[in-house]
């Protein structure tokens, strides 16, 4: 889950980390309220990159002119993200930007800090850039070391480790994938302030953190409305150009059975993924998502039976023909209790086919068969 601006910074207030002052507005006329002095920098609140580029931040001399550039940057969208909110601050004297991030690095296997002298857009591709593993448990002077590597020196050496101390200590207790500071400035006055802040939740960690208890669901603005319902009902949905509404256990399974849709010359609508531990009102509530699609023609159900018993995906399948009895359904289940899912399906007209060669085949052919046609 990616945060706003606004809620990565009041996550570093809660850890230390200076941050200029700022207020939030969703209208222009807010301003009129806000008493940090002229000039002001306004930033879009998006969850899209590239916000500088767009044209996302605006530096505005006096409320007239703030005013207006609220206006306008409000109606902004930005790499598909509307524009949720914009952050005001007092325009900052800057006499120097550092970049500084702590993430986690699969090739390590542990977090690594991240670092670089300068600050700004496009850091990734500076050549100036200092990557420092971060062994467990954290001490301190993995940050020193860290800013003596970015060629600090002196007291700025001391404040810059003193925020990547705290940045680590963040991204530690908030299960967190990424925190980011672009830039870390340095200011005329010599504060160290976190003029801009980027956060990614790791999504698994959602349940155990009080903090972001309610905060999934004004974060999905760039998912389909059927894509954020899913998400919210524990589901993994990516909508497809396709006709053949595919819906598994397992994503390895779910890419798997996509593939050998391919293969046979059909065309996937949906990658569903409803997770190892499905009831019958989570299978029922993700077959009803995948026929809700226009263009889906046919829906390939590919289930293997384990923590999720094949008789109770079978009585959300029962309950699904009765409320859509026009659907074309292909189903395949394999494992646990299986026998007794056939015979619940034979009893309500289904069939299933164990076979998954044969049923993907059989889903292809359904999905090219014209509309009343027999398939």
């Amino acid at each position: 889950m990616n945060l706003y601006e606004y809620e990565a910074k009041s996550i570093f207030a809660q850890f230390g980390i200076t941050l200029p002052p700022g207020a939030r507005i969703t209208k222009p006329e807010e301003l009129r309220k806000i008493h940090f002095g002229f000039p002001l920098t306004l930033k879009c609140q998006v969850l899209s990159g590239g916000r500088g580029k767009a044209g996302g931040i605006k530096f505005a001399k006096d409320l007239k002119e703030g005013e207006e550039l609220a206006k306008n940057l409000l109606e902004l969208t930005i790499g598909g993200s509307k524009t949720e909110s914009l952050l005001v601050e007092p325009k900052v004297s800057i006499a120097r930007e550092l970049y500084l991030a702590v993430t986690l690095d699969r090739t390590h296997g542990c977090p690594i800090f991240i670092g670089s002298a300068e600050g700004g857009i496009e850091i990734e591709s500076s050549e100036n850039v200092v990557t420092l593993p971060i062994p467990y448990p954290f001490h301190p002077y993995v940050a020193r070391d860290l800013a003596k590597k970015l060629g600090l020196k002196g007291s700025l050496l001391l404040k810059v480790a003193d925020v990547a101390t705290k940045l680590y200590r963040a991204f530690e207790a908030l299960d967190l994938d990424l925190a980011e500071i672009n830039p870390l400035v340095v200011t005329t006055g010599e504060d160290v302030l976190a003029l801009d802040g980027k956060i990614t939740v790791n999504d698994d960690a959602l349940g155990r953190q009080e903090l972001f208890k309610g905060w999934q669901s004004k974060h999905l603005v760039d998912l389909s409305d059927r894509e954020c319902r899913s998400t919210m009902m524990g589901l993994n949905l990516v909508e497809l150009d396709g006709d053949i509404g595919i819906l598994c256990n397992g994503a390895g399974l779910t890419m798997a059975t996509m593939d050998m849709v391919k293969k046979f010359g059909g065309q996937p609508a949906t990658f569903l993924d409803v997770g190892g531990g499905s009831d019958q009102e989570k299978t029922l509530f993700a077959l009803e998502i995948v026929n809700e699609n226009p263009n889906v023609k046919v829906i390939l159900l590919n289930i293997l039976g384990g923590i999720t018993a094949c008789d109770d995906v079978a009585g959300a399948l029962v309950n699904f023909m009765k409320k859509n009895p026009e659907t074309k359904l292909v189903v395949r289940l394999r494992g646990n209790n299986q026998d007794v899912a056939e015979k619940m399906l034979a009893q309500s007209g289904l069939k299933l086919i164990p076979d998954l060669q044969s049923a993907v085949k059989e889903a292809v052919q359904q999905s090219k068969t014209p509309v009343g046609a027999k398939a």
